[in-house]
């Protein structure tokens, strides 16, 4: 098959679709750190128009005709990203099914985006950041069946700090966020990082909460599990969005004994 020629930052572009599935203009804006926003729309319209990505865009109402446009992967993309060796084939299989993902997946999506830009904010000069979406962690046969959100790796030249990292949106209860505490301490006990992992040490967990309201019961209840087993079995950190929106300093709370 001959396919319409795109240039690196383009394939790029596809690259961070792959990774994220969902993203508006004003993200890849940021993700690319460019200030030209119209090079960002060209870009897209490009492989709009190419038939690499399709976009979801209304101008029904006044709210929708201010949305930016969100893009994601067209099945012709698959032909240029199964060369990409950071691409699982098994993982590219879902580009011919996101056309009918629902609303809430959708924006779910954009938040990890938004939550993996927070981080890079973050981070020190001297530090090197790594964010691995579900998408990317597939490969790894050894990490929690239930994969989590991500997978974050901070880096210097002496030390690495690894996390996994568990987003639930609003419509998320308690029950579900409870058995996310239970499977780490499972994931713990079953020794399978320890095993495989080269002797790094098990990974902080980072919770973010829907509310205020379920990070104090989540505080609550894994604290208890934590005491029956008489130990903190790994670092668990809790936070919510609204935190991490309004950019407290302190963002998140350690759960101790």
């Amino acid at each position: 098959m001959q396919l319409p020629p795109i240039t690196t930052k383009q394939k790029e572009t596809l690259f961070q679709l792959y990774k994220f599935r969902f993203l508006n203009t004003y993200q890849f804006q940021k993700l690319f750190n460019h200030k030209d926003p119209h090079r960002i729309k060209e870009w897209l319209k490009d492989l709009t128009d190419k038939g690499y990505i399709l976009r979801n865009y209304s101008r029904k109402t006044i709210t929708e005709s201010t949305t930016p446009a969100v893009y994601y992967l067209a099945p012709k993309a698959r032909h240029i990203l199964k060369t990409n060796p950071k691409c699982d084939l098994s993982a590219l299989n879902r580009v011919y099914k996101e056309k009918k993902r629902t609303k809430r997946f959708i924006t779910e999506c954009m938040m990890l985006a938004d939550l993996y830009l927070y981080f890079l904010s973050q981070k020190k000069d001297e530090e090197e950041l790594h964010f691995f979406t579900k998408g990317e962690l597939s490969k790894y046969k050894y990490f929690p069946k239930d994969l989590p959100s991500a997978y974050i790796a901070v880096k210097t030249q002496t030390k690495t700090k690894r996390y996994f990292l568990d987003f639930f949106d609003e419509y998320a209860r308690s029950p579900e966020i409870r058995y996310r505490v239970r499977m780490y301490l499972d994931y713990v006990d079953s020794g399978e990082w320890e095993a495989n992992a080269n002797g790094e040490s098990f990974p902080a967990i980072l919770l973010i909460c829907p509310t205020e309201r379920t990070k104090k019961h989540i505080g609550f209840y894994s604290r208890a599990k934590f005491e029956a087993k008489f130990e903190e079995k790994f670092p668990l950190f809790l936070t919510t969005m609204e935190t991490i929106r309004r950019g407290n300093k302190n963002v998140w709370e350690k759960v101790r004994l």
